[in-house]
């Protein structure tokens, strides 16, 4: 019988089989014999593997997936860094040491409460690389988010002879408004009706007409005015300004100069004492305020701001190029745009986020001008304004200089190579980083910056441009250039040579 779980096989019943033939069995040989090793002593507390665990898998990678939350999960990926940014805004470039983007954005930043200054400082010397980073993070990629963006421009393109900012202006089909001393440049205004005539109380509002009469004419003497040439200053605007309303006109500086040399009844009333003395109150402030519209500042601010002085574009591009670096043209223009600017934009109906770029900035926050430029700078946040100012050197500002806090107050800070330790030592003592980033800035290579976002860790970014962008910062088309002299000797002997 056999069971139907039987595991033998079962033959069928045919009738008889015929036997198999004998196979010969075959030869079996040993394997030589190896040298068998004495057992090793077993260990003292060797581990053993828990047969209840090794039944649950313990001892090896399970095949089926556990549940996990992506909190927990962080801790599988240790070898990977943290972003060193916010994802939130424009690239500025790679993280130089984990290869990641760094992205920022001064407003996102901002309504994200990673900053409470919008303010931007970029410092660093010549030839690392700075206005790569203005063009391009701070104007081109602004530029694609639908803001608006005002440049000073001050460098002068040694090939071209205009700004360096030029032709990225005319890429946008703008044309720069050019300030010039031969008469054939744009004017703007230091009495223009947008600048406020009066001067607020406290700092809520942006610097007005008065202000920057006190800087101009503080500049023109080379020394802070006297109380009784203040004095004498503000009768003699508020008459400049009544005398051009009786005229229909708009009021100009020239007429400053005139109600100071020949004031009236009106005006002797207004300053309590009789005209001979506010006439002599105001006789050297006169003098060399007429001496400076004649010379320094000739085709500059003796007119009506020109036309095309506007912010209609979104690109608006100053170009001063032209302006000599020393005296006081440059300074004095650049601070009545700054002003024109900032009350242009307290008047304006809808807030526009606006980025306002200053190459060789030092020229707006130094001398008489410090005051108007700090108090400018503090409305910012209330006018939607990122103001982006480039120096060289932290000693480019005086220690005294009201300035400084506005260096200290930019929550953004873009650190070039420094050549001198005095130098890379006071930006590690004003923007407080760690002791070891004065070594860090003394090698920074060219277009690298150490960036310093708010309260986080300074970075050391590698700026990244596209190529489009690589062409219109290109600022060493003078050094590069493979323009020769040649001499009359060689061209007459090229004519005779091309005449055989």
């Amino acid at each position: 019988m056999v069971w139907p779980f039987s595991r033998r096989r079962r033959v069928p019943r045919t009738g008889w089989v015929p036997p198999a033939p004998e196979q010969p069995e075959p030869e079996v040989t040993e394997p030589p014999e190896e040298p068998t090793e004495p057992p090793a002593a077993p260990r003292v507390g060797a581990l053993r593997r828990n047969r209840w665990l090794d039944r649950q898998g313990f001892y090896e990678p399970r095949v089926t997936a556990i549940k996990s939350t992506t909190r927990q999960a962080e801790a599988l990926n240790i070898a990977v860094a943290a972003p060193p940014t916010s994802p939130r805004g424009l690239i500025i470039g790679q993280d130089a040491e984990t290869g990641q983007s760094v992205v920022h954005d001064p407003f996102e930043a901002y309504f994200d409460g990673i900053i409470t200054s919008p303010n931007c400082i970029v410092i660093g010397d010549v030839g690392k690389g700075k206005s790569s980073l203005l063009k391009t993070w701070a104007v081109l990629r602004q530029l694609l988010l639908g803001r608006r963006v005002v440049v000073i421009d001050k460098k002068l393109d040694g090939k071209t002879k205009e700004g360096e900012y030029a032709p990225t202006a005319r890429k946008f089909g703008v044309e720069p408004i050019k300030f010039t001393l031969d008469g054939t440049g744009s004017r703007i205004n230091v009495l223009d009706p947008v600048i406020s005539a009066r001067e607020a109380v406290g700092e809520a509002s942006p610097a007005g007409q008065a202000m920057l009469l006190r800087a101009v004419l503080a500049e023109a003497l080379e020394r802070p005015l006297t109380p009784k040439e203040g004095k004498a200053l503000r009768v003699a605007h508020r008459t400049a300004l009544r005398r051009a309303r009786q005229q229909g006109r708009e009021a100009v500086i020239g007429d400053i100069v005139d109600a100071l040399l020949e004031p009236d009844a009106e005006a002797a009333r207004e300053a309590r004492v009789d005209v001979e003395r506010l006439l002599e109150w105001g006789y050297d402030a006169a003098f060399e305020l007429e001496r400076m519209i004649e010379e320094d500042l000739a085709g500059l601010v003796d007119s009506p701001t020109s036309a095309n002085v506007n912010l209609e574009a979104g690109l608006t591009v100053f170009d001063v190029s032209a302006l000599p670096e020393t005296g006081p043209a440059l300074p004095i223009v650049m601070s009545i745009i700054n002003t024109w600017l900032m009350n242009v934009l307290a008047n304006q109906d809808e807030p526009v986020q606006t980025i306002f770029v200053v190459e060789e900035g030092w020229h707006l926050i130094e001398g008489s001008f410090a005051k108007v430029a700090r108090r400018n700078w503090k409305l910012a946040r209330g006018l939607g304004l990122c103001n982006v100012v480039a120096v060289h050197h932290i000693s480019d500002v005086p220690a005294d200089s009201p300035a400084i806090a506005m260096v200290k107050e930019a929550e953004t800070v873009f650190i070039y190579g420094q050549a001198k330790e005095d130098d890379a030592r006071e930006c590690v003592r004003l923007f407080n980083l760690p002791s070891t980033a004065m070594n860090i800035l003394l090698e920074l290579p060219k277009g690298t910056p150490l960036v310093k976002i708010g309260t986080a860790d300074p970075i050391i970014v590698s700026h990244l441009r596209s190529d489009l962008e690589v062409e219109l910062t290109n600022t060493d088309a003078a050094m590069t250039s493979t323009g020769v002299i040649v001499h009359a000797e060689e061209a007459d002997l090229g004519r005779v040579e091309a005449g055989t």
